[in-house]
């Protein structure tokens, strides 16, 4: 846990995870799947800035990828360029999987709620 002192008093943080599933904007066609470690809650951040409309499938896992389901929120929907989304995922997923109905260029982001 970081810790850090102000003046006469201290501050306790927990470390968040945060990871990139992908580098910069991707083709997500033939999907992108990472760990998402030990957490109960996780955002999920998507962006696309092409002018090509798309889906993107999310997909959770429980148990290291052996299955796979879908939440309520997905699909996420894009219909046109420099849109963005957020999506508070609130399972207890440890594995999640990203696939795009098309070849248009999406950019990804996990960073866990504390």
């Amino acid at each position: 846990m970081a810790v850090e002192s102000e003046g006469d008093y201290t501050v306790r943080k927990r470390a968040a995870e945060e990871s990139g599933l992908t580098d910069g904007e991707e083709d997500l066609s033939d999907g992108v799947e990472v760990d998402v470690g030990d957490v109960s809650a996780f955002t999920l951040y998507l962006g696309v800035s092409t002018g090509t409309a798309v889906d993107v499938t999310v997909m959770l896992s429980p148990d290291g990828g052996t299955n796979f389901y879908e939440p309520d929120e997905s699909p996420v929907s894009f219909a046109s360029s420099d849109e963005s989304k957020v999506e508070h995922i609130p399972y207890n997923a440890n594995r999640i999987r990203l696939k795009a109905n098309n070849t248009t260029p999406v950019k990804a982001q996990l960073r866990e709620v504390v």
